[in-house]
């Protein structure tokens, strides 16, 4: 029992040791206020316990709500701290699956001391851990680090289960996958193929098939069950449809067919082909380059394929690789954008794996290293340079600096008139005034609305409920009928407030006229010239890519519709702001020549 105890002690301290560095990394560059893309969405959804995007996420929100309970902060930044905790227990499961890859490897065993063994598997889950494409899923409020630790404990249980005959280590992976599929389904199911793949030689082993299988299902089960949380918050929150639209509440899931529209992510998949326009499946191979050293990357062909020709390891490795390939076709069905840090964490579960056949590979090559000082001090710097990945600059991916997508929001806010009528319509902005609103009890004054969503039926009806005042807006837009009627009835009650954008008709576009950030009648136009960005804004977008693709975007949409409607003044200021954001841009240049 001593010795036991004794051979375990390394690799629980080891296992502790990777979780605390990966953690640390991640809080070191969490995010300060609220981030764009859908990081402020998920943000007042946790906060909230509101209904996020398809196909829901409700693990990942009942998960992060634990954490807005704490005083630590603003709530963006506890939210990114309950991702942070689970990318530091993905760092750990890395960890363990190098372990459980060489304990079969006779000639890994008898070459190498388990303190060696264990510094390597360190070694190779901080080289995971500290991958720009992870560090930027685990230091903000997003879905992936959750989802990536939860596809990797299936992977690791199921191969327990394999390892040691004992079909509890199964059903709990089942459970897993089944919680997985209740965060992001894709993920999940295709790398859950690989768990399945490493439970399938138990099942033919064992002399109660039918009930293993049938308790394998049933355990799947228990975890689809957090889908529970759709219908009945959905529930609650139409009830309460009177006291605001703030909260997040996508679609209707209270229904059938509208819990399937959830889970299934229809919306996302009939975007595919714009997608996928931007996007090339020639980027796979090359993405996991430069999420890894490169030539610790390309060891990992070299790791899996001793561990295919190999009897005993043959199955661990054909879970991995099946788990692997999951992930990396979630990522082309999601679209391979590499400029879109969602897609790295589509294949966070495939940058894990990589990293374990390299890791494998690398005690491959210790095992044939006779002196064990060469072997030490091979051990030695393979460890250092992990940990010289360690994300110290203020530099994209590390985010304790970025503040300039919420700061601009809450300008924008701040400036509407009393009792205003804002609509907006790009989702980042809407994203992010729904968090200074329900987190930030900003402007409670101001009846708003998202003219993007005016097209779901349970989103209209609840404006319509909490702000009666825009109901009749609501219903032209959704009808493409009288809006121009409707917007001049409105101004008589509240100063309506529009963001520019694409979808806006024509003929409502020459009715306005511009207002500080924003639009207004043409009757209500101010004349006075806009602020410029503060330099340390501009500063931030030159370093953060999702902070210069939101601001470039205000600025470029807002200029379009200056030029259209002879603003020429507005659009050289905003010409101005586009140069300071991105010189370099095709589109802004096109645009500004035509505007001359």
């Amino acid at each position: 029992m001593e010795n036991k105890n004794a051979a375990a002690n390394p690799r629980l301290w080891g296992a502790l040791g990777v979780g605390l560095a990966a953690f640390a990394a991640y809080v070191f560059t969490a995010t300060p206020a609220a981030y764009p893309l859908d990081s402020a969405e998920l943000a007042s959804a946790a906060f909230g316990l509101g209904v996020a995007h398809p196909p829901g996420e409700e693990v990942t929100l009942l998960f992060a709500k634990l954490f807005t309970l704490l005083p630590l902060g603003c709530v963006a930044f506890k939210v990114a701290l309950s991702q942070a905790v689970a990318g530091g227990l993905a760092a750990m499961l890395v960890f363990g699956l190098v372990l459980v890859a060489l304990q079969n490897l006779d000639v890994v065993v008898t070459s190498t001391s388990e303190a060696g063994r264990v510094s390597v598997a360190a070694a190779t889950a901080l080289a995971f851990a500290y991958a720009p494409g992870v560090i930027i899923v685990s230091n903000r409020a997003e879905v992936y680090a959750v989802q990536t630790a939860l596809s990797l404990g299936a992977l690791w249980l199921a191969l327990r289960a394999h390892a040691t005959a004992d079909p509890r280590w199964a059903l709990l992976a089942a459970m897993l996958i089944g919680f997985g599929v209740g965060n992001h389904s894709l993920v999940a199911g295709l790398v859950g193929l690989g768990a399945v793949a490493a439970a399938v030689p138990l099942l033919y082993r064992s002399s109660a098939r039918v009930r293993l299988l049938s308790f394998s299902v049933a355990a799947f089960a228990v975890g689809l069950l957090v889908h529970a949380y759709l219908p009945l918050r959905a529930a609650a929150l139409f009830t309460a449809a009177d006291r605001g639209i703030d909260n997040v509440l996508w679609g209707d899931p209270r229904s059938w067919p509208g819990f399937w529209w959830m889970v299934s992510a229809k919306i996302f998949t009939q975007k595919t082909g714009i997608v996928h326009g931007n996007a090339s499946p020639w980027d796979l191979p090359f993405l996991p380059l430069q999420e890894l050293e490169k030539i610790f990357a390309l060891l990992a062909p070299v790791g899996a394929y001793v561990l295919l020709r190999r009897k005993e390891t043959r199955v661990a490795a054909l879970a991995l690789l099946v788990g692997m390939a999951g992930s990396m076709l979630a990522g082309l069905v999601g679209g391979l954008d590499p400029e879109n840090p969602d897609i790295r964490g589509y294949l966070g579960p495939a940058i894990a794996l990589i990293a374990v056949f390299s890791g494998t590979a690398i005690a491959m090559v210790l095992a044939f290293f006779r002196a064990k000082q060469l072997r030490s001090i091979f051990i030695l710097v393979f460890l250092s340079g992990a940990l010289t990945r360690f994300p110290l600059a203020d530099e994209y991916p590390n985010l304790r600096q970025v503040r300039a997508a919420d700061f601009v929001v809450r300008d924008m806010l701040s400036e509407l008139p009393a009792r205003a009528a804002l609509f907006t319509y790009h989702f980042e902005t809407g994203f992010l005034v729904g968090y200074q609103r329900l987190v930030e009890g900003a402007r409670p004054d101001v009846a708003w609305a998202h003219l993007a969503f005016a097209g779901d039926s349970g989103y209209a009806r609840r404006v319509r409920d909490a702000e009666p005042d825009l109901r009749g807006i609501m219903d032209a837009y959704r009808d493409h009928a009288g809006l121009g009627e409707q917007l001049a009835r409105l101004d008589d009650l509240r100063p309506v407030r529009i963001e520019p954008n694409l979808a806006t008709p024509p003929e409502i576009r020459r009715e306005l006229g511009p207002a500080g950030d924003l639009w207004t009648r043409a009757s209500h136009t101010s004349p006075a010239p806009m602020r410029p960005l503060p330099a340390w804004v501009v500063a931030e977008a030159a370093h953060n890519r999702q902070t210069r693709g939101y601001l470039a975007w205000r600025n470029y949409i807002d200029a379009a519709w200056s030029c259209e409607m002879g603003f020429i003044e507005r659009a050289r200021e905003r010409f101005a702001e586009l140069e300071r954001l991105v010189p370099e841009d095709e589109r802004f240049r096109e645009l500004q020549k035509r505007c001359q």
